[in-house]
């Protein structure tokens, strides 16, 4: 193919900007190689309308002509001036021309024809559908996902937890074996046609040969970029030059070679340095600082840019000697550090460029849509690469010495050293090479397999550009790779056309790339093989070629190389060892090497010639490195003092080296339909080869043995025992003395292969087994006794060991032996250990002699004999070989504490021989996972409901990991799903399930045995009523037809060697009675139960069961049958009698014969000891029944109180982060409500005139008061659409008054919630009010305590570093007891309050005292001084003082101060001080009532939406809550008594404290009250206003005329905002459409609608619309609004009346139930007239007060926008009625990140935001690892204290799961109301669970911690935990 005019351009404008740009790289630059990429793939610009379809207008018609519409030089001009040759900026326009149809999360859905390849990024779902997956491995995206079309499958999720985890399979056929449908796979009939649209000719050339020229370029570049691994301390001048020269192009390649272009350099240098995952920030900082010499603000820069970008330059100097100085210092700790030219480092900076170009490229429309692009994309990569290098690259590199990393000299790929001579030994380790069986046209193509030159051994290779890239991968800087790695996996890998010649060409150079990953890339888990090994092995026919090709054997030589001498190896020079590398091995990266082979031998479909390669003898030699290691040694006498961790690293790795086992074995069951015959060959040939391996082993005929490594005997003089009744050699061994290790892998291997050969017939496994030692025997000429239980005795050993563990025989071997143990038998390696040894020996016991296997056994039990003291002499034959074995060989081995252990667990290793037999059945993967599973589900259900984290915490992890494990949990159980906020789900086991329990299941420890056991006979108990004593527990027996050649497992009960141990242990156990060994006698009884039944024994060969329980022993001269008798004789064993008769039934039943041999054995034989229903086990042991019925009340009695607990906690709404110790209190006693006692915290009353009394509290700003925003249309209707009522909980079971929701209603909200991942937030900050708030933990001190903890407090923060929670300068300090946050003191002066709460909201029957008063009656002194008299009075009535309090605060006028006078005026001038630090420039005095009527609102908002159980809100309030309002209300009323009373040194106190009650009396007056309701806020007004009854002020009258003034106020505001805003008719809906409470009365809605319309003519507002306004229901609309508006008021009325009358006894509350709506509840409850009724009074102006109040306010409202009145903006807006809520959450966390995170309709934002922060007020998103531009502070605190109008941060942070609290200068993260579909938390072992949104956690966080101004406590509390000087930023 021609090179295009377009091409030329762009190779001479790569080799001369550098120099054009004078090497200086900036944003230009980029823009100018964006162009030319553009230019040159466009040819010219004249196919730009392709990579910009939406650009021009002809993008719907395909088959136009652009060049006719459009010229090139047009086409440049759009797409430089509106889209600066960015993809991103393009997108960003077109968004807003989306096609509908295409509007989903992301535009790159479609992918018809093709496979989705999108990347899984780090929070998204993972859907797998297991019914439809090849395997477990193959995933969809959440858009491929479509729940409808995998209905009834078993799918489970995941959520990513990784920024590449993969990407969707789907439409990648070789990932189902069932057809689904994905909606964006289908043909789109608009775009098919673009989609497999032929790509014009010279478009197809340009786009290829633009694509060659750039990775050309990018490898010419990287290939002499490798200095950053080379030693500092070799670098020198001339290596620096060098590497430039080499770095030198060639321009004759460049098209450049008539332009008499040099490719030079200026002269100057970098110093570089690169990123690693090991150095740590600071380190770096400081070397960089030290080397840079600069300031340190530039050492953390370089180092930012490092740790994100991968590289950075340090300093630039022409003088080379200099730069390598500096190179040192930088790389003296390790960094990875080069000095590179100007004009090198600027080509990397324009290859970083072109690599994010291509990236873009591949993700535009035009490449998504058209196949054409994809696979000339997908060509470039696999063509060979074309170098541009001025440096030869053919030649003679025969002589290239090796090195990792890099290239050979003439730039080629090099292969590892191989040996070039035959070699003899280890034939089976060789690889062959040969051609890939690929197509022929692919590969003439790309110039790829043409010959078999390529793949020899010797010698290095010209790669294709794509093996360049992956070989140069460690040369590229972090953010490349990032986006390399997505490239490859999105755009390469997926193409079907080429996958299988990218998994060749990855296959030949994955060993050079292994050795780069294993050893020098520093950053590994960046590494292409994490990648592309995963995406290209898991494909079937990939993995199926590799196998068939014979590489799986240079990977095998790769992994075992670096095992064994920390080297990469080929094959040909393995050298075959039984060492391992410590340092290798402790490097656990390898374990990806393992995970590839894992995926290659797993998915290759070609299993035949897995199994008669090569790969099973590579396998054994990979397999022996781990076999009998580590080792040990029991320690007899002394305790180990140093325990080596060595143990850890084989531990850790172990678990893939089986699994590598296991993989291979299964090729087995993976053979297909393939000859029988054929099958058998495959599987015998397999275990012959492990087998002799093994005995090769044994034999020390294995190179690298070490005796003290391993725990084989390698002497070649075994010392041997000999079974005396058949004779057969065993070697002899004690456990207890010589080395055992619990690791051997190659016996787990053969257990597998054992497992899967499908034989026919117990003798064709026997058969098998001889067969394989006698080939051995053949072949070696060293005899080892006995070959087969050489074999299996390693088995038998491990789990003898595992038992004298548990038993604490290793006790001195300290807690290692415990750790080996806990691996081996309780976790993930469970079944790849402890069950494979299990396996074997029921293996070995089916298949050979009883009594040699009983031998063996009891031989390694040492339980053989001589451990029962009274034994007799037992005639053993012993041989005279090389060894002397006396009888009592372990006799006295355990000490007497110890043996009954042993022998329990030896009988427990019995039952679990004959019970458990998962692996003995021959079932499928699938049927065995579900089977395993389902035992541990029931086995640990069984006890009780569990929630999930605790059900898992008993279950091994490899159980858990099993993807089917949630399914199969939630088909057992019925799940509770948690209630309240503090609820966790709970799993309950199904009832039918509870059969299946097996008491003796083997992963029961000893008491949970016992617990087993019980529960099971308390359950049979139940049901049958039968006494607990007759009650006996049947084996879980199987059908001796489903174990197959397995069916003789039970054959060691047949012989003498196993009956004689039953009856030393039943000697044993009678001697030492019940009470020691009752455990023991319960589990030796229930193995002869099962043995009983014999259903597993070759009878025909080796007799019954019976016949060993009835013979006479000649060694002990009694029967087991005897024994048993004796036992059910002897009543201190009655509680076993039961089992012994049923036993002994079974035999009688079978046999007819037992009693007759009874009595011949034993004299004096009474056969009513053996009958079955003798009446003295009829009835139930009487100590037992009244110990049962005990039990029984006490848990009834238990379960009573507890549920009385629990409701009296949840009625008195008691939370139990946030208690004082004072929630607890007596306030109700007959001296009424009582303040808290005196009791200081840090006295403890101890101290002398200590001062007043008092409680801390917490002044602070709060920002939960919000208007409504009436021009944002969703908030007004959402302010509107919570129910009337607050104080009902729809969630509680409240009955609630429905409300009317139009259609309209529901469509708009539901589309605000579609299209609003995150909220709505409330981002109106002119909306949001901050208001002075007081909150208390409830504690007290004394006021001189309390100073004097300031002092010391101030002083302690300053000799401690740490971030404080406390501002000590604006008078902050922690509780000393609840660490919560406090800034003033408030005295309590007060001990009861009395007063009646009904007197005081009594009417009195007089005029309205507010209709008649006129301001100018101040001026009449008689009036004024009367007005006093009586006033004084009403306000000393009203004060409750105590004597004590009173002499406090009163003074003479001689200024002659008491001690706690003066102490007094100390404390209000604190209070004055910290009040103006918090409310500057606004001065506000110590008795102000703001607080107190803000604390107030600031409850009120915390109580809406919470359910008072039908009674009124003052009940709601908790303890705490009234203290802290009752004491703020008594200090302003005693506050006004010392002014009146003239105990404040002050200028005229009284006259200034009645002018201030005269002011707020007359606001409402009828002169003053109009513009009261335009600006003021009535509720303070109340508050402010105190009652003076005996002038006719009182309560209800101040009251009246408040809400008055409030009810015209709303109805003022509603007028205004719904006439200026045109009824808010469009097209979501309008104002009839705002929900209205059910059922209004007719005449209440007339009544509203003519208060309307007199308001809205009055100040004559714009906005008609006679449709609404004559419509029945608009008058509904404006009293349901006006209602909600109102009832705050209302609440706050009544909450305010009780804190002022603590006596409610008198208080008639009958009416007030029946009132549906809560504020006409209130309205009766406070004695003032409904809202209803206001408005009838409102239309009626002169009948009324209230009438005169209104109608003066609309003739005032006439003139309201004349010169001269205020402007509107002036007037109060109307406060949020409704629920007020942080921001909306998904239901879903992970929704987050698909459809917003994502997503191209809200730009990408992960593109510019790495760790996402939600702000949860206003829903905008920052970065919470970012600093804000132009700050120091991160965007998270700049948000909340600059650009969201609140006082404190709330933000969720969704990758961590968390939120994130913020609060001056501390901060704290708290668990996310999100839980997992268990109904749990996330922690750190549930990442990957999908998280649910807990509406009651949210709920709870709300109210508890945001409104309840707890979020500073919770930052104060986590901070005062910390120890570190970090504080909370370091947690």
């Amino acid at each position: 193919m021609a090179t295009s005019s377009s091409t030329e351009e762009l190779k001479r404008f790569l080799l001369h900007l550098p120099s054009d740009s004078n090497y200086v790289f900036s944003q230009d630059i980029r823009t100018q190689i964006r162009r030319a990429c553009f230019l040159a793939i466009s040819n010219n610009g004249q196919h730009l309308n392709r990579l910009f379809p939406n650009a021009f207008s002809n993008r719907n018609d395909p088959n136009s002509e652009s060049e006719a519409l459009y010229s090139s030089q047009h086409m440049i001009d759009v797409v430089e001036s509106e889209y600066n040759w960015l993809f991103a900026n393009y997108y960003k326009i077109s968004l807003k021309n989306r096609d509908p149809k295409h509007d989903t999360h992301n535009h790159h859905a479609f992918h018809a024809n093709s496979p989705c390849a999108r990347i899984f990024r780090k929070g998204e779902p993972i859907y797998r559908c297991l019914t439809c997956g090849f395997d477990d491995t193959c995933a969809l995206c959440s858009h491929c996902y479509q729940p409808e079309y995998h209905q009834g499958h078993k799918v489970h999720i995941t959520i990513c937890q990784r920024e590449n985890g993969g990407v969707c399979d789907c439409g990648d056929p070789e990932a189902w074996v069932k057809e689904y449908i994905c909606p964006y796979a289908a043909h789109d009939d608009e775009s098919i046609i673009v989609r497999n649209e032929k790509m014009p000719v010279d478009l197809e050339s340009s786009f290829l040969q633009t694509i060659e020229t750039l990775l050309d370029y990018v490898i010419d570049v990287m290939s002499q970029s490798d200095q950053q691994f080379e030693d500092p301390v070799e670098a020198t001048e001339a290596k620096v030059e060098l590497n430039a020269i080499n770095s030198t192009l060639d321009p004759s390649k460049y098209d450049c070679s008539t332009d008499n272009f040099t490719d030079a350099n200026n002269e100057r240098f970098f110093l570089m340095v690169y990123n690693d995952q090991i150095r740590h920030y600071r380190d770096a900082v400081q070397r960089i600082h030290l080397a840079s010499r600069k300031v340190k603000q530039f050492a953390v820069m370089v180092t930012e840019k490092v740790q994100n970008y991968g590289k950075a330059k340090v300093i630039s100097s022409k003088n080379i000697k200099l730069l390598l100085e500096r190179q040192k210092i930088l790389s003296a700790t390790g960094l990875s550090t080069c000095i590179r030219s100007h004009r090198d480092v600027f080509r990397e900076d324009m290859c970083d460029e072109i690599l994010i170009w291509i990236n873009d490229l591949t993700e535009s429309e035009m490449f998504k849509m058209n196949n054409s692009a994809k696979n000339l994309f997908c060509r470039a990569f696999c063509e060979k690469w074309k170098s541009g290098l001025l440096v030869a690259t053919h030649g003679d590199n025969s002589n290239h010495q090796y090195r990792v990393g890099a290239l050979d000299a003439c730039s080629k790929i090099p292969k590892l050293p191989s040996s070039n001579t035959d070699r003899k030994t280890q034939l089976h380790w060789f690889f062959q090479p040969s051609k890939w069986n690929l197509p022929e046209d692919i590969c003439r193509e790309c110039d790829y397999n043409l010959t078999e030159e390529d793949y020899e051994p010797h010698t290095s290779h010209l790669g294709s550009r794509l093996q360049y890239l992956i070989y140069l991968d460690v040369r590229f800087w972090k953010s490349i790779r990032i986006y390399l790695h997505d490239m490859y996996s999105t755009s390469l890998i997926t193409n079907l056309w080429y996958k299988h010649i990218i998994s060749c060409q990855y296959v030949d150079i994955y060993p050079t790339i292994a050795d780069m990953f294993l050893t020098m890339d520093r950053e590994p888990e960046l590494n292409v093989m994490c990648t592309l090994s995963t995406q290209l092995f898991t494909c079937p026919s990939n993995s199926t070629s590799i196998v068939q090709h014979g590489d799986v054997s240079r990977i095998f030589a790769s992994i075992y190389g670096f095992l064994t001498i920390e080297e990469i190896r080929s094959p040909e020079c393995v050298e075959v060892t039984q060492e391992i590398s410590m340092k290798s091995l402790k490097n656990r990266i390898w374990g990806q090497i393992f995970f590839d082979i894992g995926y290659i031998l797993s998915r290759s479909r070609d299993s035949k010639y897995i199994l008669t390669s090569n790969i099973i003898p590579m396998a054994c030699d990979i397999l022996a490195l781990f076999q009998g290691r580590p080792v040990m040694k029991r320690e007899k006498k002394n305790h180990v003092e140093y325990e080596s961790p060595d143990y850890t690293a084989f531990f850790h790795a172990i678990s893939v080296i089986y699994q590598f086992g296991e993989y291979i074995a299964h090729s087995l069951s993976n053979l297909g339909d393939i000859d029988p015959e054929l099958r058998t060959s495959l599987s015998k040939n397999a275990i012959k080869y492990v087998i002799s391996f093994l005995l090769k082993l044994e034999n020390n005929d294995y190179p690298g043995l070490i005796d003290e490594y391993v725990d084989i005997n390698l002497s070649i003089d075994k010392k041997i025992s000999k079974e005396p009744i058949g004779g057969n050699i065993i070697q002899y061994y004690r456990i207890d003395e010589e080395k055992v290790s619990f690791l051997h892998p190659i016996h787990s291997f053969l257990s597998w292969l054992i497992e899967l050969s499908d034989f026919k017939s117990p003798s064709e496994i026997v058969e098998v087994l001889n067969s394989s030692t006698d080939f051995y025997s053949i072949t070696s000429s060293v005899d080892i006794p006995n070959h087969l239980t050489s074999i299996f005795d390693y088995p038998i050993r491990t789990i003898v060991l595992m038992s004298q563990i548990k038993s604490g025989f290793w006790v001195r071997n300290g807690f290692s032996v415990r750790s080996q143990l806990q691996l081996y038998r309780n976790t993930g390696l469970r079944e790849s250990g402890y069950m494979r040894d299990l396996f074997l020996t029921q293996v070995f016991i089916n298949s050979n002699s009883p009594n040699l296997v009983c031998f063996l056994l009891f031989s390694r039990w040492l339980l053989m004999d001589g451990w029962l003291i009274d034994s007799r002499t037992v005639r053993n034959e012993v041989t005279d070989l090389d060894l002397q074995v006396s009888a009592d060989s372990s006799a006295l081995c355990y000490d007497s504490k110890t043996l009954p252990y042993m022998l329990e667990e030896c009988m427990n290793f019995f039952i679990h021989v004959l019970t458990e037999d998962l692996y003995l059945r021959g079932l499928k993967d699938e049927v065995m996972i579900q089977t395993r599973i389902k035992k541990e589900i029931v086995h640990n259900l069984c006890f009780g409901p569990m929630s999930y984290t605790k059900l898992c915490s008993q279950i091994p992890d490899h159980i858990l990991s099993e993807k089917r494990f949630d399914l199969i949990l939630a088909e057992m159980t019925t799940f509770t799903a948690p209630n309240g906020a503090t609820d966790i789900g709970v799993y309950h086991l199904k009832d039918e399930f509870y059969d299946q329990i097996n008491p003796y299941y083997f992963n029961y420890t000893t008491n949970t045995k016992d617990d087993a056991i019980k529960f099971v006979k308390e359950r049979i108990h139940k049901t049958t009523r039968k006494p607990i004593t007759e009650i006996v527990i049947d084996p879980k027996l199987r059908d001796p037809g489903e174990l197959g050649i397995y069916r003789y497992i039970g054959n060691f009960s047949a012989s003498a060697y196993f009956s004689d141990f039953l009856i030393r242990t039943l000697s044993y156990i009678s001697k030492e009675g019940i009470e020691e060994v009752e455990s023991l006698l319960e589990t030796a009884l229930h193995l002869i139960h099962i043995c009983a039944f014999e259903n597993t024994i070759d009878i025909s060969q080796y007799g019954t069961f019976y016949d060993r329980f009835v013979n006479i022993s000649d060694a002990y001269g009694t029967s087991i049958a005897v024994l048993l008798y004796e036992i059910l004789a002897n009543d201190q064993f009655k509680n076993h009698h039961s089992k012994i008769r049923c036993i002994l039934k079974v035999f009688e039943d079978k046999y007819q014969n037992l009693g007759k041999i009874l009595s011949d054995q034993i004299v004096d034989y009474n056969p009513l000891v053996i009958e079955f229903h003798t009446k003295m086990d009829n009835d139930e042991n009487e100590f037992e029944k009244k110990r049962r019925m005990a039990k029984e009340r006490q848990a009834k009695l238990m379960a009573k109180f507890k549920k009385q607990q629990s409701s009296f906690l949840k009625k008195n709404n008691m939370e139990r982060n946030y208690c004082s110790d004072i929630e607890m209190e007596d306030y109700e006693d007959e001296h009424g409500w009582r303040f808290p006692e005196p009791h200081c915290l840090l006295c403890q009353n101890a101290a002398e005139d200590a001062g007043p009394f008092g409680i801390i509290t917490y002044i602070s700003k709060s920002s939960e008061f919000r208007t409504i925003p009436f021009n944002d249309k969703f908030w007004v209707l959402k302010a509107f659409s919570d129910n009337a009522s607050s104080d009902v909980n729809e969630n509680a079971g409240d009955p609630v008054i429905e409300e009317v929701k139009s259609e309209k209603w529901h469509r708009f909200m539901g589309k605000i919630k579609e299209s609003n991942v995150i909220g709505p937030g409330f981002s109106h900050n002119d909306h949001v009010e901050s208001k002075l708030v007081s909150s208390s933990c409830g504690h007290g001190m004394h006021f001189q305590c309390y100073m004097n903890y300031l002092n010391s407090n101030k002083s302690r923060s300053n000799q401690i570093t740490r971030n404080s929670p406390e501002n000590v300068e604006r008078k902050e300090f922690l509780c000393p007891l609840c660490k919560a946050i406090n800034n003033m003191f408030i005295p309590i002066l007060w001990t009861s309050n009395k007063r009646s709460l009904s007197q005081f909201l009594k009417p009195l029957s007089l005029p309205n005292p507010f209709d008649h008063i006129d301001p100018k009656i101040v001026h009449n002194q008689d009036w004024y001084k009367e007005f006093t008299f009586i006033s004084d009075k009403d306000i000393e009535d009203m004060s409750i003082l105590t004597k004590a309090s009173t002499d406090i605060i009163s003074s003479s006028s001689n200024n002659d101060f008491t001690g706690s006078q003066h102490s007094f005026r100390v404390l209000l001038s604190n209070m004055f001080q910290i009040l103006s630090l918090l409310t500057f420039p606004q001065v506000f005095k110590a008795d102000t009532v703001f607080v107190l009527s803000n604390t107030i609102k600031s409850i009120e908002i915390s109580l809406r939406g919470t359910s008072a159980r039908g009674e009124s809100i003052i009940y709601q309030l908790s303890n705490n809550a009234l203290i802290n309002l009752r004491t703020l209300n008594e200090f302003r009323n005693t506050c006004v008594l010392m002014k009146i009373k003239s105990w404040i040194h002050t200028p005229n106190p009284k006259g200034d404290a009645y002018a201030k009650m005269l002011a707020n009396i007359f606001s409402l007056s009828n002169g003053s009250i109009n513009s009261s309701i335009l600006e003021a806020d009535f509720f303070e007004s109340l508050v402010n206003i105190l009652p003076l009854p005996s002038s006719g002020f009182s309560f209800n009258a101040i009251l009246n005329t408040c809400f008055t003034g409030h009810l015209i106020q709303c109805l003022h505001i509603l007028t205004r905002e719904i006439a200026s805003h045109d009824f808010y008719k469009s097209q979501d809906y309008s104002v009839l459409d705002i929900p209205v409470i059910a059922d209004v009365d007719i005449n209440k809605s007339k009544v509203a609608l003519l208060a309307f319309h007199k308001l809205k003519l009055s100040e004559d507002f714009h906005g008609d619309d006679a449709s609404i306004e004559n419509d029945e229901k608009f008058g509904q609309v404006i009293y349901s609004m006006l209602v909600k508006a109102s009832t705050s008021f209302l609440r706050r009325a009544a909450i305010f009346a009780y804190v002022q009358c603590a006596n409610v006894e008198k208080l008639d509350v009958s009416s007030v139930e029946d009132l549906r709506v809560e504020a006409d509840r209130l309205c009766s409850f406070l004695n003032i007239k409904t809202i209803g009724e206001y408005l009838e009074l409102f239309i009626l102006p002169n009948k009324s007060y209230e009438g005169c109040v209104f109608q003066g306010f609309v003739d005032y409202a006439r003139n309201l926008n004349k010169p001269g009145f205020e402007n509107s903006e002036t007037r109060k807006g109307l406060e949020y009625p409704g629920m007020i809520r942080l921001t909306e959450l998904p239901e879903r966390l992970d929704h987050f990140f698909t459809r917003y995170y994502y997503s191209d309709k809200y730009n990408n934002p992960h593109m510019t935001i790495e760790d996402p922060a939600i702000c949860l007020f206003c829903g905008a998103v920052v970065d919470a690892q970012k600093p804000a531009i132009g700050c120091k502070e991160g965007q998270c605190t700049t948000h909340y204290l600059k650009e969201c109008a609140h006082d404190v941060g709330i933000f969720l942070l969704p990758k961590e799961r968390s939120m994130l609290l913020l609060h001056k200068n501390g901060g704290t993260f708290y668990n996310a109301p999100f839980l997992d579909q268990h109904g749990e938390l996330a922690g750190e072992s549930k990442k990957a669970k999908t998280l649910h949104l807990m509406k009651a956690r949210y709920d709870e966080f709300i109210k508890n911690v945001w409104l309840s101004h707890n979020i500073q406590n919770i930052i104060a509390r986590n901070l005062e935990r910390v120890l570190d000087a970090g504080g909370w930023d370091t947690l």
